[in-house]
């Protein structure tokens, strides 16, 4: 009988922390991600060069691209410099999203 009032009390998923900020990181990471597919696209680089030349197979650059995979610092220097761009010129190209306004009170000691 125990077990049973545990698989209840279990049923529904559990919203943990790091869950609670992972809209913000994706949104973030595909709008780089889509700024880095448009001027791979505009230099005519094929997914395959650029993975090529980042030492990575085509699946795994595609993923990158497509926001599925978060690009690490390094990486994204790396693309930086294959599209012969300024990392900061790439991060001024992306709107980052707003932090959502904390409701601010008091606290109750």
């Amino acid at each position: 009988m125990k077990n049973k009032g545990r698989r209840d009390r279990q049923k529904g998923p559990i919203q943990k922390p790091d869950e609670i900020m992972l809209p913000q990181t994706i949104s973030t990471t595909e709008s780089i991600a889509t700024k880095i597919r448009i001027l791979r696209r505009n230099r005519e680089y094929s997914q395959e060069y650029m993975a090529v030349m980042l030492h990575i197979s085509q699946n795994a650059y595609s993923r990158l691209e497509n926001g599925k995979t978060p690009i690490t610092l390094d990486r994204y220097y790396e693309v930086c410099q294959i599209l012969q761009i300024k990392p900061s010129e790439l991060l001024d190209m992306v709107e980052m999203p707003k932090p959502a306004k904390a409701a601010w009170r008091r606290s109750s000691y």
